[in-house]
Order: C-alpha cells, then sequence, then structure tokens
C-alpha cells in the first residue's frame, strides 16, 4: 500500500512540474514576440513638427542695420511693432529731420521775394536824365514837376533839386516865359531853405518890374540864406538900381 501511495505522489509531482514548465515556456514565447514598450520607444525615431513657414510680410522693406547687413524693419525685441525707419510708418517732416529746415526756407523765401539791388551806375544815370529834363524850358511845368519828384525818389538830395528847378527859371526867363520862370523859383526857394540863388533870381523879378518892398524882402531872404556874394552884385547891377540905396538894402549888401 505505502508503494501504491508514493508511486502516485510522485507521478502528480512530475505531472505539476511538467505544467509548469509549459506554462513558463509558453510564457516566455509569449514575452519574446511582444515588443517591450521601453525598446519601442528606444528604437522608433523622434519626429519633430515642423513649425508652418510663417509668409513674409510685404508691407515692410527690408533695411540695412549698421554693419551693412538687410534685415526686416523690425528692431529686436520689438517684433511685429513697426521700425522708425519703417517706410511704410509716418516719415519724419524735414522739419524733425532738420531742425534749421524751416528758418533756411523762410530766409530764401524771404530772399526770393527782394527785388536784386539796382546798379548804382544805372540809378545815377536815371537821376540825371530826370534832372536834365526838368532844367529843360521845352519840358511841360507838369512833367518837369514829375521829372522833381521821379528824381527825389531815385536819390537826388534837396540841393541838386532846388538848383534843377532854379536853372529851369532861368531858361523860362530867357525864353520870355517869366510866369512860369517865377513859379520854378519859388519851387526851388521852398524845396531848400539854405539855397540862396532862387531867392535872388526872384528879386531881380521884382526889381524890374518895380516892385520895390518885394525885391527888398527877397534880398533880406538871400542875406538870411548866407548869399554874401550875391547881394555884392546890387552895388553894380543895374536890375538893383531902383533898390541899391535902400537904407536896409544897404545894410546887408556891404
Amino acid at each position: 500500500m505505502r508503494g501504491a501511495v508514493g508511486s502516485d505522489i510522485i507521478a502528480c509531482m512530475r505531472t505539476r512540474l511538467r505544467l509548469v514548465l509549459a506554462t513558463a515556456t509558453v510564457c516566455t514565447v509569449v514575452a519574446c514576440q511582444t515588443p517591450a514598450p521601453e525598446g519601442a520607444k528606444k528604437d522608433t525615431p523622434v519626429v519633430t513638427p515642423t513649425p508652418p513657414v510663417k509668409a513674409p510680410d510685404m508691407t515692410t522693406a527690408p533695411v540695412a542695420n549698421a554693419t551693412g547687413v538687410i534685415g526686416n524693419s523690425s528692431a529686436p525685441g520689438t517684433a511685429g511693432e513697426p521700425s522708425t525707419l519703417d517706410p511704410g510708418g509716418d516719415a519724419p517732416t524735414p522739419t524733425e529731420a532738420n531742425p534749421t529746415a524751416g528758418a533756411e526756407a523762410g530766409a530764401a523765401a524771404t530772399a526770393g521775394d527782394t527785388p536784386p539791388p539796382a546798379d548804382p551806375a544805372a540809378a545815377a544815370a536815371a537821376k540825371t536824365k530826370l534832372l536834365t529834363d526838368a532844367k529843360s524850358k521845352k519840358t511841360s511845368d507838369a512833367k518837369a514837376k514829375k521829372a522833381l519828384e521821379e528824381a527825389e525818389a531815385a536819390g537826388a538830395t534837396v540841393r541838386e533839386l532846388a538848383e534843377a528847378s532854379n536853372e529851369r527859371g532861368v531858361a523860362l526867363l530867357g525864353a520870355g516865359e517869366p510866369e512860369r520862370a517865377t513859379s520854378a523859383f519859388e519851387w526851388a526857394r521852398d524845396k531848400d531853405p539854405t539855397y540862396p540863388d532862387a531867392s535872388f533870381n526872384l528879386a531881380k523879378q521884382t526889381a524890374m518890374a518895380g516892385e520895390i518892398p518885394e525885391t527888398v524882402k527877397h534880398l533880406q531872404e538871400v542875406h538870411k540864406r548866407g548869399g554874401k556874394k550875391l547881394l555884392k552884385q546890387v552895388g553894380f547891377d543895374p536890375t538893383f538900381e531902383i533898390v541899391k540905396d535902400d537904407p536896409e538894402v544897404q545894410k546887408i549888401a556891404k
């Protein structure tokens, strides 16, 4: 009986051992056929997704930097913000770019409005012609007066104007036009308060007309204006015969 029982135990143990070995074999086969996750992670190549390429912004033109390399118009660290060099942005005004541009433009404009300086020689010639026209007895009184006014505007002195009008009076008096001559003498006298010749010629006219009080008055004006040389003519010029003995005339004619 004991021998039979031992045989059964051994047989049972063998059967269990075979099952264990079979199970181990199956697990080994299955394990060899199934790839390990760690192995798959090590053997499988890693694919990095490529970011989409952004289309270039055609609104911003490339700008050369200080080193001469052309880059985007946006400055480093300011992506998306337009650079101050961006042609599409607000361009600086001429005044902002050059603070003196406004002053220079104003100066240029002012220079453009100012007429060029006149030629001194041409201006002197024009003035002389005007004075010559005023002296001529052929020139009408109206034109002579206008010529004297234009000559004054051209730079003629009051003495030059008075001398021209006085010469006109002498020419008119010699042409037999005493009234027009008187007007020319009076204009010359009033134009230059220090000019004695016109008053002396007026004295001649009144002396020839026999107007003693008027003659004395004109001679006193000659004296007042310093015409000593002219007054010396009173003593020997027959024109003043009617007044040479006048006490007032003798006082100033010495």
